[in-house]
Formats: C-alpha cells, structure tokens, sequence
C-alpha cells in the first residue's frame, strides 16, 4: 500500500486516474459526458501500455536457464537472430508484453538491458 492507504499504482493509467481524481478533473469529465466516459477502459489499457514493473519480477529456474545460454550472444555484434527471438519470447512472458520481432538494434538493446535488470536482481538474490 502506498501512502495514506491508497493502492499504489500499477502503470500510468492509474497515476493518471489519480491526478485527474486529485484535481477535480474526474467530476468535470463526468458530468459533461456522463458517467460511461471510457476513462476505466483507457486507464486499463495505459496500465497495459506502460506498466510499473514490482522489484520483485521474478524468472522460472527455465527462464533462467534459457537467458543464461544466450546472454553471451547479446552483447556481441552481429547479435544472432536465434538469441533475439529467444530473448523476444522470454521478455513477453516475464513482462506480460506483446513484442513483435524485431531488427531494430536500439530495440533489442532496451530488451536486453530491461531483462538484464531482473536477471542480475535474482541472481543477487541467490
């Protein structure tokens, strides 16, 4: 729980709801467009969007072992495409995302670094 009781936030549509709540903006929107005003529909689709992610985002023991066989891979240039497409999966099921493949080299570098983060943080851990 975050301060004062409230829930803390799961991504920017809740911070978003918050403010507009905090600010008086909720009831204006309301009570011009009525109560069905789609905003819980956005705000679940930015919590979606762009989640805050717990400290505590954890790898299976598979996951783990998987990332360890292609990490090596990551960091050399050419990155193999078999080592991203692996990646590309393991981030979908540990961030609960949608990532389409990818050449992108920026791309697969925030993929790799965001990974990396959670896999140094459980290794840490043991």
């Amino acid at each position: 729980m975050a301060k004062r009781g409230r829930p803390k936030s799961k991504g920017l549509g809740d911070t978003i709801a918050k403010v507009t709540k905090a600010t008086g903006i909720d009831k204006v929107v309301k009570a011009v467009v009525g109560d069905d005003c789609g905003c819980a529909e956005r705000q679940e689709k930015l919590n979606k969007l762009f989640p805050y992610y717990k400290d505590k985002l954890s790898l299976t023991d598979a996951q783990r072992s998987i990332y360890a066989r292609i990490r090596g891979h990551l960091y050399k240039d050419p990155v193999r495409r078999d080592a991203i497409e692996a990646l590309r999966l393991l981030h979908n099921d540990v961030f609960k995302r949608n990532l389409k493949p990818s050449s992108c080299g920026s791309c697969i570098r925030k993929w790799r670094d965001e990974f990396e983060k959670v896999y140094q943080n459980q290794c840490d851990e043991n």
